[in-house]
């Protein structure tokens, strides 16, 4: 490829990417398609984590703990499951359904201390946020003491769904279900 050209390949790029928040990705207006991934479904905008704060500050008391209990549960049996079975195969069924890596998955696990079943719920909400979420901005919002039921409430999610959801996603972790390679959506 001649200089000219590569300079001119090289400007493109940069103004594809210039706009986005998200590293290596280009992020779309509000209402229209992302422009590297056609086949979405929603486009992706760029989320305000004060705005899922606010609402997630406004969850009852009483649901967010109902809601963090029966979290919890599935959790530990994820958890249980890659110490009892190890986390080989563990791994690669979760990397297969977030369409990732199982080195990928592996270096976030270690790099923000995260628990299998965490792991595995952080994916779904990213999967499903339809915003430029990342798995920095959940353990943000973690750090602040938020559970994942207020979290997923602060993104707007169905508590009921978003339960139902972590539950199908842990029987494909415990190696229960098969993984489709996509994440279930999550009703908002």
């Amino acid at each position: 490829m001649n200089a000219a050209r590569a300079a001119f390949c090289s400007g493109i790029l940069f103004f594809l990417t210039a706009g986005s928040t998200v590293p290596g990705r280009v992020l779309a207006a509000a209402g229209e398609p992302d422009s590297l991934t056609a086949n979405a479904a929603a486009p992706i905008v760029a989320i305000d984590l004060s705005e899922v704060r606010d609402r997630a500050e406004t969850m009852p008391i009483d649901k967010r703990k109902d809601i963090d209990k029966r979290i919890a549960a599935t959790v530990a049996r994820v958890n249980n499951t890659a110490t009892e079975k190890g986390q080989t195969g563990l791994t690669a069924r979760l990397a297969s359904e977030f369409d990732m890596t199982t080195e990928a998955l592996l270096a976030e696990k270690g790099e923000h201390g995260l628990s299998w079943g965490e792991i595995m719920i952080a994916h779904t909400l990213l999967a499903n946020s339809g915003a430029a979420l990342t798995l920095a901005d959940l353990m943000e919002l973690r750090a602040e003491g938020l559970g994942w039921g207020a979290i997923a409430f602060g993104l707007r999610f169905h508590i009921e769904d978003f339960e139902a959801t972590v539950k199908a996603e842990g029987r494909i972790a415990m190696g229960l279900s098969n993984s489709d390679g996509k994440a279930p959506p999550i009703e908002k």
